[in-house]
């Protein structure tokens, strides 16, 4: 008769087959790949082109361009005594009222169709008016702002803003 082996072949159907479990493992992937994508940091390489030029002789260069402001932000603002006209934080002209007390629409209208002309791309222009302006002035300013004295077209886009006291 054989000897026996104490039931080894019998545990070893007994035993369920180890099965890897993967739901942890999933679990840390949902937290962590939104987390790694949201801080990770795209890096992004720029190439900027430089021409410097080459030096000429003393003799040669001409005389360097009077300084001019740069034409931007154009704004009108209203004030007590008349209209500044400002480009970003220059101020361009001072055009005081007229002897009837009102804004004198007619000098602003001829120095904003010269800007215009400077700037040609320019369209739009800023009016700032404290909130106790009169009406009829406000629109004489805007009016001037839009169209020159021929009925040609100005700045097509004017804003209105408020001057806080």
């Amino acid at each position: 008769m054989k000897p026996r082996q104490h039931g080894r072949r019998r545990r070893a159907r007994l035993d369920p087959e180890a099965e890897l479990n993967l739901t942890a493992f999933l679990n840390l992937m949902v937290v962590l790949l939104p987390f790694l994508l949201t801080t990770a940091v795209f890096s992004r390489l720029a190439v900027i082109g430089v021409d410097v030029p080459t030096p000429r002789p003393q003799a040669e260069q001409p005389p360097p361009p009077p300084p001019q402001v740069p034409l931007e932000n154009l704004a009108l603002r209203l004030e007590a005594d008349g209209v500044v006209v400002r480009s970003g934080a220059a101020t361009l002209a001072v055009i005081p009222r007229g002897p009837d007390g009102a804004y004198d629409t007619r000098r602003l209208g001829a120095l904003l169709a010269d800007l215009s002309a400077r700037m040609p791309t320019q369209d739009q222009v800023d009016v700032f008016a404290r909130p106790d302006t009169p009406y009829a002035e406000l629109v004489g300013v805007m009016d001037a702002a839009s169209f020159k004295a021929d009925g040609g077209a100005l700045f097509a886009d004017v804003r209105l803003g408020e001057i806080r006291p």
